[in-house]
């Protein structure tokens, strides 16, 4: 079954991120609130506490592995490109994007999100990229259904 989701996770900003944009939206609500009223205030706490989840939301990335396929984010990537499938946490993730790193690498990386991740090399010498890099909260998880099938 190709399309059959396999392992599926969406990396959604850590609480921190969460309550920093809360306190902003209190700022805005309460500034706007003082300044024009509690009916503006209100106004402001409805529109921009919506346009702050609806944010958060939409720009955390998914990560998908199907029988077919590894997806992260738009980028979708074909299992039978994988040649190599490793675990890497936080030091090792500083190390392949740091300095004398292969700038050639697919990077997708939400360190606010998950501290560690998969590094996936590929089989195929055409592609530009040699190797995919990118944040997972359950990056064993990750890696043993990816290498499940290799």
């Amino acid at each position: 079954m190709p399309t059959e989701r396999l392992y599926a996770e969406r990396l959604l900003p850590t609480w921190w991120v969460w309550l920093f944009s809360a306190v902003l939206v209190a700022t805005l609500t309460i500034a706007y609130g003082a300044a024009l009223g509690r009916s503006a205030g209100v106004i402001v706490l409805i529109t921009t506490g919506a346009v702050v989840i609806a944010l958060l939301w939409v720009t955390a990335p998914t990560v998908v592995i199907t029988g077919a396929t590894l997806s992260v984010d738009k980028a979708r990537l074909p299992r039978t490109a994988i040649a190599e499938v490793d675990v890497v946490d936080a030091a090792r993730i500083r190390a392949l994007r740091g300095p004398g790193s292969d700038a050639r690498l697919f990077v997708a990386l939400r360190p606010w999100s998950a501290k560690g991740g998969l590094l996936v090399t590929l089989a195929d010498d055409q592609d530009p990229h040699p190797a995919w890099l990118f944040s997972s909260r359950h990056p064993a998880r990750a890696a043993a259904v990816l290498a499940a099938t290799m």
